[in-house]
């Protein structure tokens, strides 16, 4: 203890250092989330190795999305034109797109009783999607692109649209997770202790703590291939805040 207090400063001065240094080249846990999904499964695992062995058999890659195109009313005969022309587009932008094996009902009459509703108010259109190292912002804009001139109103869905906009809620919840955090444990500090500093000393050291846990996590994650999850974050949010605020209280009692 008298080593540490004896060169204070210096460790100060460090963990300063670590922190901006962990925080500017600190990869983008988001970006990598989007990139890589959410599959923490070891790629031996016996679920990939099977689904392999099923994309070798049947010769398909990535994974099965689909556009739907609904009105309220019935889908006029324009809209169904305009339909098959934005499906037309897709086929002709596939490699662009990273899309395969197609399924609609333009090209396959045959399955126009399982892809168009019997009240004719939605149509479907089936997708193999490859990202090829794309993020789904990107693949959504460029789907959207080709998809401009359908006058009908579409949704993107499927694993990877449904996987992305679950990341994108996850990353907001953790934000005002973090915010209503450090709410709460500046209201009980100042409550405990009747003081405006001691809460905010507090809150700098558990700071400085949880960024650099997350940029080790972080630089981990992208060069290790570590596994990440939505829920990442959070729980470093609510395990250093919370352990980190426990301790700061014990300490200050003692010093007191």
């Amino acid at each position: 203890m008298r080593q540490i207090i004896k060169w204070r400063w210096a460790i100060l001065v460090l963990w300063l250092v670590a922190t901006v240094l962990l925080t500017v080249f600190q990869p983008d846990v988001n970006a990598i989330l989007q990139q890589r999904g959410q599959d923490p499964l070891a790629e031996d695992s016996p679920s990939k190795v099977a689904g392999a062995l099923l994309n070798k058999m049947t010769g398909q890659s990535g994974t099965s999305d689909i556009v739907v195109f609904h009105e309220e009313n019935k889908l006029t005969d324009e809209d169904m034109k305009s339909i098959e022309s934005g499906v037309m587009n897709m086929k002709a932008k596939q490699s662009e797109l990273g899309i395969t094996e197609v399924l609609d009902p333009f090209s396959m009459p045959e399955a126009k009783s399982q892809l168009i509703s019997e009240d004719g108010t939605t149509v479907m259109v089936s997708f193999s999607l490859d990202k090829n190292g794309r993020d789904m912002e990107e693949i959504t804009d460029q789907f959207n692109q080709a998809l401009k001139d359908v006058k009908a109103t579409y949704y993107l869905s499927g694993e990877d649209f449904i996987q992305n906009d679950y990341i994108k809620a996850s990353t907001a919840g953790v934000e005002k997770s973090a915010a209503l955090t450090v709410i709460f444990i500046l209201v009980v500090l100042i409550v405990m202790f009747r003081s405006i500093v001691i809460p905010f000393v507090s809150l700098l050291a558990v700071g400085i703590s949880y960024l650099c846990s997350m940029g080790i996590a972080a630089q981990i994650i992208d060069k290790m291939n570590f596994p990440v999850t939505s829920v990442t974050q959070m729980l470093l949010v609510l395990i250093l805040f919370g352990i980190g605020t426990d301790y700061n209280i014990l300490l200050f009692n003692r010093f007191k």
